[in-house]
């Protein structure tokens, strides 16, 4: 991607929750970030972010405006004040909002307030009812009347994943054009690499230790699988289930089996990466998960639950019913016995994670600005 100049670039508001200098060691939510500093070669980036960057965390290429406050109303008043303050200044063509609420809904609303043409991209949890956990957006009636209004309102609408679309339209979502744009990872990060499955086969998970994620059937599965073939589990992330996970181990009696590593930079990730012959992947729902992706593109195959990118893409991995610990394990240990249909399943994914990369999601997400500007009727 070429730079445009300065004076040339179209300009664009985006609406985020949080994930750019957030969290520990600035980790954030670091495919965001790095598409966006992508888009700002092509485009004049300004980034809302409704939450407080650590101290001292800055940023090149784009301008980051934080807009926070413990107190929803009070955040939303804010953005407002705030958004035509730098609005008078700028003259946005385009606000983008990421994840329907609450920065879709005040990406609508902005747009019709000030004339601006209005994106909303769907990206996981705003696309998701789980009451049996508590978890997702929709479970509460008046959240699922604003999404959908926010959705029916917005002149373009993007998704990760056909799965998120297939959950929105199942709960009563109408119709309308929603185009799935997946977000790619680097490809020179997370590189292809050739090798054999390894004595013990080595299985990872990357992921937030928390009840969507159900790491319980993951463990109850790997529990399967390490009766029948020598195996070992690295496991990195953290959250509320980790006291617990550790506890199921053994009673599992696969605690020498498993290493917990906590939370890691995501610089750090390849190398497990590397490591890894299978990444076992037991979510009840996903907007695509990017492990899934880097993965893909480190040639690591994918065994786990048909959710996000493993719902659309199940003929490139192992893909089984949410929750079932069962035939996770039997289709795994069948793998496993394939080494034509591992190599076979290695090949194909790296040739989709690397015909999807960061650079062509931001080419498509780059395009559906240029379009939505077209439309307008600004130049």
């Amino acid at each position: 991607m070429n730079p445009a100049n300065a004076s040339d670039k179209k300009r664009i508001a985006m609406i985020i929750p949080g994930g750019i200098g957030t969290g520990n060691n600035n980790i954030g939510v670091p495919v965001l970030e790095r598409m966006i500093r992508l888009l700002a070669l092509e485009f004049d980036v300004t980034v809302f972010q409704l939450y407080k960057r650590n101290k001292g965390y800055s940023v090149d290429g784009f301008e980051l405006i934080d807009v926070y406050s413990s107190r929803p109303w009070v955040r939303a008043l804010k953005l407002f004040f705030v958004f035509r303050r730098v609005h008078r200044l700028k003259k946005f063509e385009v606000v983008h909002g990421f994840w329907i609420l609450p920065n879709g809904f005040f990406a609508v609303a902005l747009g019709k307030i000030f004339g601006l043409k209005s994106i909303v991209s769907i990206l996981g949890g705003d696309a998701i009812a789980l009451p049996e956990i508590n978890y997702g957006q929709l479970i509460k009636p008046l959240y699922r009347r604003i999404s959908f209004w926010t959705l029916r309102k917005a002149d373009e609408v993007t998704a990760l994943t056909r799965y998120l679309v297939h959950n929105l339209r199942s709960i009563g979502m109408k119709p309308r054009e929603i185009h799935i744009i997946p977000w790619g990872i680097d490809t020179n990060l997370f590189a292809f690499r050739e090798k054999e499955v390894q004595q013990p086969i080595r299985f990872l998970h990357i992921a937030n230790l928390h009840p969507v994620k159900d790491q319980e059937t993951l463990l109850r599965a790997f529990k399967i699988i390490a009766e029948s073939v020598e195996s070992h589990l690295t496991l990195i992330g953290e959250g509320v289930l980790e006291s617990r996970l550790k506890t199921l181990a053994g009673e599992l009696a696969i605690e020498n089996c498993i290493t917990f590593l906590g939370l890691l930079p995501y610089e750090a990730l390849p190398e497990y990466y590397t490591d890894a012959d299978i990444l076992l992947h037991t979510s009840r729902s996903e907007g695509q998960s990017e492990v899934v992706t880097e993965a893909m593109s480190s040639g690591v195959v994918v065994c786990g639950t048909k959710v996000g990118l493993i719902y659309d893409l199940e003929e490139f991995c192992v893909a089984v019913p949410i929750g079932d610990h069962r035939a996770l394990a039997r289709e795994t240990l069948a793998l496993i016995k394939d080494s034509n249909r591992i190599n076979a399943l290695r090949k194909d994914a790296f040739v989709w994670a690397n015909i999807h990369s960061i650079h062509w999601t931001v080419g498509q997400t780059g395009g559906c600005y240029r379009k939505t500007i077209r439309f307008s009727g600004k130049r």
